[in-house]
């Protein structure tokens, strides 16, 4: 009695959760979108056809359902096999072949593939070993050996890839934290919706994702020259706000509101504020470097005086603005001498005298404009 007890219990476990369970999660994988069909259907024929093999065993055996003196019609032991049969069928070989099919055809991604392998391989073991006869019991418990150990791997890739991903927003969050542009909040939300998707909907995971973007905002925060003893503080409360919410828009909510503060708190902070303004004349030399303007200009530009401009540029470039710009005018002036004359070079990149251009020019390079020429012209020959 106990053997059949265990085996009822391990069908409906089987049939009724496991496999629809796999199903889902594959189906899922595989793009097919989330909607109250996906759960509803495999978890209901599952639910069904556990049953179905326990009320024919059952008629079959013990007969705790039904009529013990009555007169035995059909085999009832069979007739529960062939449900197995079914469920393996319907459950496993024919979705598990045609996601595979799906899976070839698009991203080929071999996590899903070993999963969908897997279950494949498991539902043939099953039809096999309780369709032939004698009965092979055991072929699918030996198949669950390959099966568990090709699942293991799926686990493994699909643990590394999702490190690597949480990684890689991880870092995009950094740069947009200390950016200064107008779509950073935009942006942040963007983030942490990929972010969740990367948590595959276990809001466990997501909350501890977001905890660990949490202590990098803030050790972000802390090394931009935050005050140190305020911010732990505000993690601690935010940790616990995290830790107690209930659904996954709120844990987002909060992290967005805290990114969006703490963003802000950063370009306000004197050091990260010279850092961007720093950043802000470069981009601007890069794009105009043959522009004739003064470091007075540029430096109201940037929002600094000009004597602040020039120590934070020294200092986080290791040159002053002019000889930046000279560097980026040379460096264009390299590739224009190729096909243009010394004249039409040095007036492109910004001088007005090319005999100016010519000094400037040996003085960077070591050579002439023209011993430039023909030497990148004896290279090309």
């Amino acid at each position: 009695m106990e053997a059949i007890l265990v085996l009822y219990a391990r069908m409906l476990l089987l049939l009724g959760i496991g496999i629809p369970s796999l199903l889902i999660a594959t189906s899922k994988q595989s793009g097919l979108p989330a909607t109250r069909t996906l759960y509803v259907l495999p978890y209901g024929i599952g639910g069904i056809l556990a049953v179905a093999y326990i009320l024919f065993y059952d008629y079959g055996s013990l007969r705790w359902f039904f009529n013990e003196s009555a007169e035995e019609v059909f085999n009832g032991i069979n007739a529960a096999h062939q449900i197995q049969i079914i469920g393996a069928i319907v459950q496993l070989i024919i979705p598990c072949s045609l996601l595979i099919i799906k899976e070839m055809i698009g991203k080929r991604q071999l996590k899903l593939l070993l999963f969908l392998s897997g279950g494949l391989i498991f539902g043939l073991s099953l039809v096999i070993g309780v369709g032939t006869k004698p009965q092979n019991i055991g072929l699918y418990y030996i198949a669950s050996i390959p099966v568990g150990m090709m699942w293991i791997w799926a686990v493994f890739l699909d643990i590394k890839d999702m490190k690597g991903k949480v990684g890689l927003l991880k870092e995009e969050l950094q740069l947009v934290i200390k950016s200064n542009t107008s779509e950073k909040t935009k942006d942040i939300r963007v983030l942490l919706e990929n972010l969740e998707g990367v948590s595959h909907g276990n809001l466990d995971v997501y909350k501890m994702r977001i905890r660990e973007i949490l202590n990098m905002l803030t050790d972000t925060t802390i090394e931009a020259g935050g005050d140190t003893d305020s911010l732990l503080q505000r993690n601690v409360d935010k940790t616990k706000a995290i830790q107690h919410s209930k659904d996954a828009t709120q844990v987002k909510e909060i992290i967005y509101n805290e990114a969006v503060e703490l963003s802000e708190m950063i370009s306000d902070i004197p050091q990260q504020k010279n850092a961007l303004a720093v950043n802000k004349v470069v981009d601007y030399l890069k794009g105009n470097f043959s522009e004739d303007i003064s470091v007075d200009e540029i430096a109201r530009m940037a929002g600094l005086s000009k004597a602040h401009l020039m120590r934070e540029f020294k200092k986080n470039i290791g040159q002053t603005i002019l000889q930046y710009q000279t560097k980026l005018r040379i460096e264009a002036s390299q590739n224009l001498l190729i096909h243009q004359t010394v004249t039409e070079t040095a007036y492109q990149v910004g001088y007005n005298n090319p005999n100016y251009f010519s000094t400037v020019f040996r003085k960077v390079t070591g050579f002439s404009p023209i011993e430039f020429q023909e030497k990148n012209r004896n290279t090309t020959l």
